[in-house]
């Protein structure tokens, strides 16, 4: 007797239940609800960079965690097999081709933005922390939040378990709206998110189909990655940048006058 094919698709030993990504979701939340209430009896500002960023890792270590251990209880035992974790340094290019992608979303959204609030966008809570952040430890725990804790459970979660759900019961295409719309629907959380959900439901599009694709998370990691990270850049320094670059202008408007 021949052994039977091995299965096909995208993570095809996945078996995950749509509870189960509402367990790992929720344990994170939870989680930052105890640290947050432990930063407050300290007297401490939650909403300062590094607080912010502890509350946030706490959030992101605790979903992680249980990813792990149901992937050891109820899985394969492998993360690589049931979520797709994978991290390969080839792929470093993604970081770059997502800051491409994040000036393209930009652009596509703009008109929409512009239209719905013509005195300007309601401003991020995160937007706002990032941009309190003076000194370089600051800064530095708001990009390892951002640009790389934030990009990796979100992905494990969205597109490692949600989408592989879907994908069991869909052809790729609705699968990929289906989960784009919960990614970024879930950003609502935070009410000012609303102006930039059009924008994250195009990114969940392109990490899924990306997903879909490559048949694991590193491609996509590597993209959101640097999305999160010229959105970060652009909040912590982007005023800097701008001085810079009115006096190179200067500079350079000098010599032209001089000849």
């Amino acid at each position: 007797m021949t052994a039977p094919p091995p299965p096909t698709g995208y993570l095809p030993v996945a078996r995950w239940r749509y509870w189960d990504v509402l367990i790992v979701f929720f344990s994170g939340a939870f989680a930052s609800v105890f640290v947050v209430a432990a930063v407050v009896a300290m007297g401490v500002d939650p909403f300062a960079p590094v607080p912010f960023s502890a509350i946030f890792g706490s959030q992101a270590l605790a979903s992680f965690m249980m990813v792990w251990w149901l992937s050891r209880t109820r899985g394969s035992g492998s993360l690589a097999a049931d979520v797709g974790l994978i991290v390969r340094a080839s792929e470093w290019w993604g970081v770059f081709a997502g800051m491409g992608l994040q000036l393209l979303i930009a652009l596509i959204t703009a008109p929409f933005i512009v239209w719905l609030w013509p005195d300007g966008p309601p401003s991020q809570g995160v937007g706002d922390i990032a941009a309190s952040a003076e000194a370089l430890g600051e800064q530095l725990a708001i990009l390892l939040s951002v640009a790389v804790a934030a990009p990796i459970i979100e992905e494990i979660i969205f597109r490692g378990m949600l989408l592989s759900i879907l994908r069991r019961s869909m052809s790729a295409w609705p699968a990929a709206l289906v989960s784009a719309g919960v990614f970024a629907g879930v950003h609502l959380f935070d009410r000012d998110a609303i102006a930039v959900v059009p924008g994250l439901f195009i990114l969940g599009v392109v990490l899924a189909r990306v997903t879909l694709k490559r048949g694991d998370l590193s491609l996509a990691i590597a993209i959101h990655s640097g999305i999160n990270l010229l959105a970060a850049v652009s909040l912590l320094y982007g005023n800097a940048i701008l001085e810079w670059a009115e006096i190179q202008l200067e500079q350079i408007e000098a010599v032209i006058r001089f000849f």
